[in-house]
Parts: structure tokens; sequence; C-alpha cells
């Protein structure tokens, strides 16, 4: 069910109390709505925090990026990054960007639209595509950031 008709749903409901009790009915939808959601969003938060702790029990190391503004924080495990960075064609580097995009998924559903075209700028897509694209930005600053400290 989307918003629209939940909306409605919850509008139908409110409308079959008598007239005074409406606003107490309506307080009390809005109570739980937001408990449902507070409740959805713990969910999601735990689901990330199990995926982040699941990455580096698998894969070891992790470094975080950032992009400019820090808006969008992604923990990347660093073998994917030195992989990728050693890649011997285009194809073995596609590869393992969709490996790793895969792993971060539950990161990655996080990010606003908004947020991801103000990263992405022209590249944004709209779609699951674009989470590839944001994390080759990642893997690319966080190689370039191993190369220039001398790792």
């Amino acid at each position: 069910m989307n918003l629209q008709d939940a909306a409605k749903v919850a509008a139908d409901a409110i409308g079959e109390y008598p007239i005074g009790e409406q606003g107490n009915a309506r307080d009390e939808l809005i109570a739980l709505i937001d408990e449902a959601l507070d409740i959805a969003d713990d969910e999601r938060l735990q689901q990330i925090t199990d995926s982040i702790d699941r990455l580096k029990r698998d894969h070891g190391e992790l470094i975080t990026w950032r992009c400019k503004g820090g808006y969008i924080a992604l923990d990347v495990p660093t073998e994917f990054i030195t992989s990728i960075a050693h890649a011997a064609n285009d194809a073995r580097r596609d590869i393992e960007l969709r490996t790793i995009t895969g792993l971060l998924l539950p990161q990655l559903e996080r990010i606003a639209p908004s947020i991801m075209k103000s990263v992405l700028g022209t590249e944004y897509a709209g779609n699951r595509g674009d989470y590839e694209r944001l994390v080759a930005i990642a893997v690319d600053e966080l190689a370039c950031r191993a190369c220039s400290q001398g790792e």
C-alpha cells in the first residue's frame, strides 16, 4: 500500500467516528503511524548495521568514504578498493564494481534521490544504476587517497 492509499484508508476510518470523536481518533491514528514509522526506521538502521558488520567479518578492514559535503557516507571493504584499482581490464573492474555495489545496497538504499542527484550531477539517471555510479566514484576517490598516502 502506498502513502496515498494509506491516507485514504485513514481518512475513511476517521470519517466513521462521530464528529466529536474524530479529533481523538485522528490523534491516535497519527501516533500509531509515527510508532510504525519509527519501528520501520529502527529495523532499517539495524539492517544497515548488520550489513556493515557482515562486510567487516567477511571482507576485513573497512574504510569510510564521504562525498563532498558529507551527506553520504559508505563503509567500503579495502580489499575491493585494491582489487578494483588493480583490475586487469574494464570487464574485471565492472564485475568487481557490481559485486561491491550489491554488498553495499543496504547503505545505498538509504540515500535520498535528491542527495544522490546532487552528488552524481548529470550522471544521475534516477535508477539503480546510480548506485553503481556512486560506488565507482567512492572507490576511485578511496584508491586515489590510498595512492597519495603511499599505500
